[in-house]
C-alpha cells in the first residue's frame, strides 16, 4: 500500500510541476468549450429552427392554389415568397440556389383539378357515355404543378417535400369527390357538412416528446454539445503526458531500478494510473463547472447536466480509464518523446474527428458516419449526451462505460506483453 501511495504522489508531484503540460490539460480544454461553443450556437439554432426559402407562383385563384399554399404556410418550417413572375424566372432563381424550393402552380389549376375529379365520380357512378363504361378510369394528363429543387439538395428532402404536396392535394380531392358523390346521392347540404366533420377525425395525430420533463423544448445545442466533446477531448490529452512519463523513466534509468526493486512492478502501474486517472477527474469535474457557470456569462445557454450523478462518475471514470490505458500504450510502443507526442497528438485528434467531437455525428456524411463506433471518444460522447439530455441512468450508459473499460484492458494488457518481450537500454 506504501508503495502504491508513494508513486501517486510520486507522479502528482511530476505533473504539478509541469507547467506547460497543465496549460495543456486544463486551459486548452476551456478554450476549445468556449471558443467552439460561441462559434457553433448559430449553426446550431439554424439547424434545430430550420426555416427552408420557398419561392411559390401561384397563378391560380381556385380552391387548389389556395390548398397548397395554406398548407404550406401551416408547415412552418418555410419562409414562403409569393411573386408573380414567368415560370422560367422562377426557374432561374432556383437554379442559382436563392431559393432551396420553386412551386408553380399554373393557371386555371382548380378547373382541371374539379374536371378530373368529376370525371373519377362519374366513372364510378356509370353516368359516363357508354363508350366509356367497362375500362379503367384515366384522368386529363394536363395538370402538373412543377416543383424546382435546388442545385445538390438531397433525395430525401426532395421525397419529403413531394409527400408533405401530394398529402394536401390528396385531402382536398377526398373533399371534392365527397362533395360530388353526395350531390349524386341527393344528400341535404346539412348532412354533408357533418360528413366532412366526422371524416376529418377519423385519425387524430398528437405530437408528444418521448421523455416527459419539465424541459420543454429542450435539444442539442452548442454548449450540450461541446462542454462533454472537449471535456473528453482534453481527458484523453493525458495521453502526451504519460506517454512522456513513460519514457523518460527509461531514458534516465528509473524503470529499471523500478522492476529490480522488491514488489510488484504491477503496484506501480497501478499508482501511475490512478495518478493519472484523479487529473482525468478534475478536469472533467472543472470543465462541467465552465459549462454550468462561464457559458451563461458567455451569453450561451447553461450546461444542463441532468439527475443522475451516479452515470456522470461512471463515465468519467471509465473515460479517464481509457485514457489513461492509451497513454500508457502509447509510452510502451515509441521510444523517444517525439515519436510519441506526434503520434499520441494525431490519433487523438483522428479520433476525436471520427467520434464527432468537431460536429455531430448525426449530420456527418453516411461514408464517415459508421466508422464513429470504433473511437471511444464516440463512446463517451453518447454516453454523456444520453445522460445529459435523455435523463440517462447507470443502466443504459452501462454499455458505453463496458467499451470504455474493455478499451483500457486491451490496451494495458498489449503493453504488458510488449513490456514482458521488449530490451530497454
Amino acid at each position: 500500500m506504501l508503495r502504491l501511495l508513494a508513486t501517486i504522489k510520486k507522479e502528482l508531484l511530476v505533473l504539478l510541476r509541469d507547467r506547460g503540460g497543465l496549460a495543456i490539460l486544463f486551459v486548452m480544454p476551456i478554450v476549445m468549450i468556449a471558443l467552439m461553443a460561441l462559434i457553433q450556437d448559430a449553426p446550431f439554432r439554424d439547424y434545430q429552427e430550420l426555416k427552408i426559402p420557398l419561392l411559390l407562383v401561384n397563378n391560380d385563384t381556385g380552391v387548389l392554389g389556395e390548398t397548397l399554399e395554406d398548407g404550406l404556410k401551416k408547415s412552418k418550417i418555410f419562409v414562403i415568397n409569393e411573386l408573380s413572375i414567368p415560370e422560367s424566372e422562377a426557374k432561374g432563381y432556383i437554379a442559382k440556389s436563392k431559393y432551396e424550393i420553386g412551386i408553380v402552380i399554373p393557371v386555371n389549376a382548380s378547373d382541371s383539378f374539379k374536371a378530373n375529379v368529376a370525371k373519377f365520380v362519374a366513372h364510378k357512378m356509370g353516368s359516363e357515355d357508354s363508350l366509356g363504361k367497362g375500362l379503367p378510369y384515366t384522368p386529363n394528363r394536363d395538370l402538373y404543378i412543377n416543383v424546382y429543387f435546388a442545385p445538390g439538395t438531397k433525395k430525401s428532402f426532395k421525397a419529403s417535400i413531394m409527400s408533405s404536396l401530394r398529402q394536401f392535394s390528396s385531402k382536398l380531392s377526398t373533399f371534392t369527390m365527397l362533395d360530388m358523390f353526395i350531390k349524386e346521392l341527393g344528400v341535404t347540404q346539412d348532412s354533408a357538412d357533418k360528413n366532412k366533420d366526422v371524416m376529418s377525425d377519423f385519425v387524430s395525430f398528437s405530437e408528444r416528446d418521448a421523455i416527459e420533463s419539465e424541459r420543454e423544448n429542450f435539444s442539442l445545442n452548442s454548449v450540450q454539445h461541446n462542454v462533454p466533446a472537449w471535456t473528453i477531448f482534453g481527458m484523453f490529452f493525458i495521453v502526451l503526458s504519460m506517454a512522456g512519463s513513460l519514457i523518460k523513466e527509461r531514458d534516465d534509468g528509473s524503470y529499471l531500478r523500478l522492476r529490480t526493486m522488491p514488489g510488484s512492478y504491477t503496484t506501480v502501474m497501478a499508482g501511475k494510473i490512478t495518478a493519472y486517472l484523479v487529473i482525468c477527474l478534475i478536469q472533467c469535474v472543472l470543465m462541467l463547472m465552465v459549462g454550468i457557470y462561464l457559458m451563461p456569462l458567455l451569453g450561451l445557454p447553461k450546461l444542463v447536466i441532468g439527475t443522475n450523478i451516479a452515470a456522470i462518475a461512471l463515465i468519467a471514470i471509465s473515460c479517464g480509464l481509457a485514457a489513461t490505458g492509451s497513454g500508457i500504450l502509447v509510452g510502451t510502443i515509441f521510444n523517444t518523446h517525439q515519436q510519441a507526442t506526434t503520434f499520441g497528438a494525431v490519433s487523438i485528434v483522428i479520433l476525436a474527428a471520427l467520434g464527432g467531437i468537431w460536429v455531430p455525428v448525426y449530420i456527418m456524411p453516411d461514408s464517415i458516419r459508421f466508422l464513429a463506433e470504433i473511437s471511444p471518444l464516440y463512446w463517451a460522447l453518447s454516453a454523456f449526451h444520453e445522460i445529459f439530455i435523455s435523463y440517462g441512468t447507470v443502466g443504459s450508459v452501462f454499455p458505453y462505460a463496458l467499451k470504455l473499460l474493455l478499451f483500457f484492458v486491451a490496451t494495458v494488457g498489449i503493453s504488458h506483453v510488449i513490456n514482458t518481450t521488449k530490451s530497454y537500454r
